[in-house]
């Protein structure tokens, strides 16, 4: 019947009609043309091709599935052919045509989700309310979404209100709660409350604003590259393989929520940064030990009681108690050296063992009120050795290209950044590996650096510990009493070690947490706690090594002390670290060494040890008290040359014997 219609309607006659019917196998669509009827009162229709707006051999295409109903312009072609020739766009109380403006282009789906472009340089993708507007013009990108979501192969990245997978779907694909659009809708909102419903402004006697955090985590690897833990990454390696395990629980590390959860069974996240508030996986608000502040319980909450009241002080409890809550995040999954005798082990989170450091990880925490949390992982035995050094591109100093300081130069050994020490004398501990000095070579000397520090060199520190013949007491030699000795008191051969291996079986670099270097000085003022009114604690595993300068008045260390000052030498040595097993860390006794160079190489000694007290001076010893006692369960001897008693000169001759 159509083909009879067509016959009668002349060649390029133009149709007013409406879409509707689509054949998508086909690729066509049946319009309905208005004011035309058969002779049994059906509608007459015809077969056009799908409308688009740009269509193209080599794939670019612009067009939609328009909505049946949608008024057309048709026009018969040759034979019985018809073509779609444009839309109507008019407004009616059937079609809306939105709102358009002189010098746009409008791509729109509804009011709310559109892309403009105008002539101004302006583009705009969203709404009215929502949107990404970008000034070609001015360079500039201005987004106001609430959420900003994204998921990359070197990071995943979360900005907006805290939501958290309260109850967790088990159903949902794990591959699909990273990205997925739909699982964001089932997360649940953590507010200041988080025990009860959100609300952003006051419903009802209260309001709980949720909260907001910007979370970002870096993966070490390309995140499809599904990286596993060493051990099970070690087995793909191998001939044999290994055999994948199906697990039944949901993996959390591939959920969008997921949070604090850094550890080496997945140590492809690298590093976690979170700041606004850190609320774990489970929606509890963390203090700065990860510790969940009970708010929301019975005290601290914003739900009314059985009298239908809010507790009238319960928003600025639920304030104090949130101060402690951490506003800043920052952690690396630190590496860990997991080769054993048995192979790669991952580190037993039940052990205690040597501190659990093959569980410690670098953090920084701050809670809201700014107190703050570090820690500090140590290196490995075969692990880096900060080096005091300046660094230069090659670009900055090879005499190439009429000093050019920005020119490109690929050397043969590819090296790009090159090494000049300033610690002093170039250092004076040598670092090597199992083929000898693993350290650059300085730039300017052409000597391969060394291990030190910028003012004083710590292997020279010796001398403080050791005599040298040039050092004496000048006493004289009595015939009952010889000279005191210096080179019999106990002496240590090095204080610090000359040589640090950094590779092989004998490697010794490991347990270094920080090189710090500052070209000034330091001003630190530090407060005092409360319960105890103290400053500092400092407690270390082993001992403290210093060497200090001079100022202008010759002082090297200036002292004032308000209260008591409390010294206990020798004791009990710490016997928790796996490192040092055969050292002596039981008790044992202490020594008091205070050496006082003097002129001509000479020194002035007080040693406290278990022998008792020596004073050795070359010099005068003066004793002026009140009242002096002397009392001893042996034998008192004083000799001289010339000895006084109340002013009156005693010779002692001939010397009495012993």
């Amino acid at each position: 019947m159509e083909e009879q219609y067509n016959i009668k309607i002349p060649f390029g006659q133009l149709r007013l009609g409406k879409i509707v019917f689509y054949d998508l196998n086909r690729g066509m669509a049946r319009v309905e043309l208005s004011n035309s009827t058969e002779m049994a009162g059906d509608p007459l229709t015809v077969s056009i091709t799908i409308p688009v707006g740009v269509f193209s051999n080599d794939g670019i295409f612009v067009g939609s599935l328009s909505k049946i109903n949608t008024p057309v312009v048709v026009a018969r072609g040759e034979g019985t052919n018809w073509y779609f020739v444009s839309y109507v766009a008019s407004r009616n109380n059937s079609v809306k045509l939105p709102d358009l403006k002189e010098g746009e282009l409008l791509i729109q789906s509804s009011s709310t989700n559109k892309i403009s472009l105008d002539t101004s340089n302006n583009i705009s993708i969203g709404s009215d309310y929502s949107s990404i507007h970008i000034d070609t013009k001015k360079g500039s990108i201005n987004s106001n979404f609430k959420q900003n979501l994204s998921f990359t192969e070197a990071s995943r990245e979360v900005s907006g209100i805290i939501k958290r997978d309260l109850k967790p779907l088990n159903g949902f694909p794990d591959s699909l709660k990273l990205t997925s659009d739909k699982y964001d809708g089932n997360l649940s909102e953590i507010a200041l409350d988080p025990k009860s419903a959100t609300s952003l402004s006051f419903s009802g006697k209260s309001k709980n604003p949720p909260f907001i955090e910007k979370r970002e985590i870096i993966y070490e690897f390309a995140y499809s590259s599904n990286i596993k833990d060493d051990l099970t990454e070690s087995q793909l390696y191998k001939k044999s393989g290994l055999k994948s395990n199906e697990y039944s629980l949901t993996d959390r590390r591939l959920s969008r929520s997921d949070t604090l959860s850094l550890s080496l069974v997945s140590p492809n996240y690298l590093m976690e940064t979170v700041k606004g508030t850190v609320v774990d996986v489970f929606g509890n608000i963390l203090d700065i030990n990860r510790f969940p502040i009970p708010i929301g319980s019975k005290d601290l909450t914003l739900k009314e009681d059985k009298s239908g009241n809010i507790k009238d002080d319960v928003f600025n409890l639920i304030r104090a108690a949130e101060r402690k809550s951490i506003a800043y995040h920052f952690e690396i999954n630190a590496r860990k050296d997991l080769s054993s005798k048995a192979g790669v082990t991952l580190p037993n989170i039940d052990s205690k063992a040597d501190y659990a450091r093959n569980r410690s990880r670098f953090f920084i925490d701050i809670d809201k009120e700014g107190q703050l949390k570090m820690n500090v992982p140590s290196s490995s035995e075969t692990g880096n050795i900060s080096l005091l050094t300046r660094y230069e591109n090659s670009s900055s100093f090879i005499d190439e290209d009429k000093d050019n300081p920005n020119k490109l130069i690929l050397n043969q050994d590819r090296l790009d950044i090159f090494h000049d020490s300033f610690a002093k004398e170039n250092g004076d501990i040598t670092i090597k590996d199992e083929t000898g000095v693993a350290t650059p070579k300085d730039r300017i000397g052409n000597l391969n650096i060394k291990h030190g520090t910028p003012y004083h060199n710590i292997v020279g520190l010796n001398s403080f510990v050791t005599f040298s013949p040039e050092l004496s007491v000048q006493f004289l030699d009595f015939q009952h009493n010889n000279q005191i000795d210096l080179m019999s008191f106990p002496t240590i051969a090095n204080i610090a070690s000359p040589e640090i291996i950094i590779s092989g079986t004998k490697a010794n670099a490991g347990g270094r947490s920080g090189s710090l270097n500052f070209d000034g000085s330091i001003e630190l003022n530090v407060g005092a706690n409360t319960v105890d009114r103290q400053s500092i604690w400092l407690d270390t595993a082993g001992s403290l090594i210093a060497m200090l300068g001079r100022d202008k008045n010759n002082v090297s260390a200036a002292l004032s002390l308000d209260g008591d000052l409390v010294v206990q030498i020798g004791g009990n040595g710490i016997t928790e670290d796996s490192r040092f097993s055969k050292s002596n860390n039981s008790y044992r006794s202490g020594a008091l060494d205070i050496r006082v160079m003097n002129e001509g190489f000479t020194v002035t000694i007080i040693r406290v040890d278990k022998t008792g007290v020596t004073i050795a001076t070359p010099g005068k010893l003066s004793m002026k008290a009140r009242d002096i006692d002397l009392m001893a369960e042996g034998t008192i001897r004083i000799n001289g040359d010339n000895v006084f008693i109340q002013d009156r000169l005693h010779h002692i001759f001939p010397p009495t014997s012993s």
